[in-house]
């Protein structure tokens, strides 16, 4: 555990008493159906290595980031049904794939027929012990099955994440991310990184090895002059500018990485001193990840600087957060320089005219 006295610290400051549940057993929970949905992604795996077919559709024929493959579906069906199966209804889960009403209605299917698993809510008693109630209807369970779909498809199996993010009152404050393949292959077993924002971090399963990552592209120093700046593939005006102002700023490269997760990860992890994203699918891409980078002491923004709003609903909601991106800083890095970054930013005319274009300012 990255701090492990730091669970012990009782959560009454943080979390209104009422009743309901307790974040100790709910996180718990997360991790274990975390787990679980690695597993379904590595079975996929291993039969598309038989040569068995793995079918692939496009959410959107004409965006192949887009693509939904049978590992999404088995992974949101053990994900979110064992999730439902275990807290109720009181627990609001939304997942990537609610859309699709086939897979919802299998997964409502297979909740009455008790055909799922309990899940462990164990995993933190000795750490946290007894905490104060959260009323459910500050609750938000977010998951992406699989994070990283288009890496799956193409065979970068270091990149996909399973993630599962708790979200209270419009806040990222714990999460799991789970890595079906931490090798790239299925050499090794599936790992599980958890954290609660501001208290400390741990990782279930295969102890987690990283960094520099991918280790065969960005360990030449001279191609890759450090700092390390992550980014997507993304060849979009404000990215292009996002990137050369970074490096502009404070030297170095730009590294790419595949997945939202796996690029706030990286700089949880230290791997990168940022990660810049214009564009997500939704917070299931951010909830988790942004949980546990804040559990290692790390510090997230939209890439405008603000606050990242993309967890409330409801009348709370606000329009088009998922096209405010984000900015990462990994831990040590200072305030300071996650605003200078920021700043860098927000001096690009391209990012000024995409923050008027998306928040009409």
């Amino acid at each position: 555990m990255h701090s492990s006295q730091a669970f012990i610290i009782s959560l009454a400051g943080l979390l209104a008493t009422v009743s309901g549940f307790q974040i100790g057993p709910l996180l718990s929970t997360c991790v274990d159906a975390c787990q679980r949905g690695c597993i379904e992604i590595r079975k996929v795996q291993e039969a598309r290595e038989r040569g068995d077919d793995a079918s692939v559709v496009l959410k959107d024929v004409s965006d192949p980031r887009s693509a939904l493959t049978v590992a999404d579906s088995v992974a949101q069906k053990i994900i979110v049904g064992s999730l439902r199966s275990h807290w109720g209804n009181d627990l609001s889960i939304v997942g990537e794939e609610d859309d699709d009403e086939d897979l919802a209605n299998e997964i409502s299917k297979l909740i009455d027929e008790n055909a799922f698993d309990k899940l462990d809510t164990t995993l933190f008693d000795d750490d946290l012990g007894e905490t104060a109630d959260i009323d459910p209807c500050d609750i938000t369970v977010f998951v992406d099955p699989l994070d990283g779909t288009r890496e799956f498809v193409e065979g970068r199996l270091e990149n996909c994440q399973v993630l599962v993010g708790i979200a209270i009152d419009g806040e990222a404050v714990a999460g799991a991310v789970g890595i079906p393949f931490p090798a790239g292959n299925l050499t090794d077993a599936e790992t599980v990184v958890y954290g609660l924002a501001d208290f400390g971090t741990g990782v279930k399963g295969t102890p987690l090895r990283r960094g520099p990552y991918p280790l065969d592209k960005h360990i030449d120093g001279l191609k890759f002059p450090r700092p390390h700046h992550a980014t997507g593939d993304s060849s979009a005006e404000v990215m292009e500018a996002s990137r050369k102002a970074a490096i502009k700023r404070f030297g170095g490269s730009n590294v790419i990485y595949g997945g939202a997760g796996n690029k706030i990860l990286a700089a949880a992890l230290g791997e990168v001193t940022c990660s810049i994203q214009h564009k997500i699918g939704g917070p299931w891409d951010l909830c988790a990840p942004e949980a546990i980078l804040k559990g290692m002491g790390g510090r997230m923004t939209d890439m405008f600087g603000n606050d990242i709003e993309i967890y409330k609903t409801g009348d709370d909601a606000v329009d088009r957060c998922n096209e405010r991106g984000y900015i990462a800083s990994p831990p040590g890095s200072e305030e300071h320089f996650h605003q200078a970054l920021a700043n860098a930013l927000m001096n690009c005319p391209e990012v000024q005219e995409y923050k008027k274009e998306v928040m009409g300012e």
